[in-house]
């Protein structure tokens, strides 16, 4: 099986406010029709999505993150969250990782890139807080699309969500949000 060389992510209830920030920026992503790039925007993350995974060199998952004030967009390297259970109606994007990895035999390499979210009512737009993230998060992306993304351990790029526990302690900023 030949992968697909990327797989852009992004997921949240667009019905409520920020947390559309994750489809919102793969549609970004969607609109510019980039060759071996597939785009998937999901309410949330199901058991499913491990096949399309399988068969990806590397994922860039997008996603809200609730913040109470300014905060900024968050960059980690994930790895697959080792004996996660799969049985469930939705799932993290380490889970699935693994799930990809026990019932397919491959789990690419993978990056979450979370959005700065405060505003979570039904029907609300996104705040200026989160539009502002979603432009943050599309300048995150384009490194992560080229065939070598950063190092994970480059100044910009703090380390990884790891396998046991999915330490966030590694996740890089990219400054604060704009008012």
């Amino acid at each position: 099986m030949r992968p697909n060389p990327i797989l852009v992510i992004g997921y949240g209830n667009d019905l409520r406010g920020d947390d559309a920030a994750g489809q919102r920026a793969a549609a970004g992503v969607g609109a510019w029709r980039l060759p071996g790039v597939q785009v998937l925007t999901l309410h949330q993350l199901t058991p499913e999505v491990a096949d399309s995974l399988a068969s990806s060199a590397r994922a860039i998952f997008l996603d809200a993150h609730p913040v109470a004030d300014g905060s900024a967009v968050r960059v980690r390297r994930l790895r697959a969250a080792i004996g996660a259970p799969h049985i469930a109606h939705t799932c993290d994007p380490q889970a699935l990782l693994d799930l990809a990895q026990t019932a397919f035999g491959h789990a690419p390499e993978a990056w979450w890139i979370t959005i700065p979210a405060a505003d979570f009512a039904f029907g609300a737009p996104l705040s200026r807080l989160t539009e502002h993230g979603v432009a943050d998060a599309l300048t995150a992306v384009r490194p992560l699309l080229e065939s070598r993304p950063p190092r994970p351990d480059a100044a910009a790029w703090r380390g990884d969500a790891s396998a046991a526990g999915g330490s966030n302690r590694s996740a890089a900023r990219l400054g604060p949000a704009r008012p």
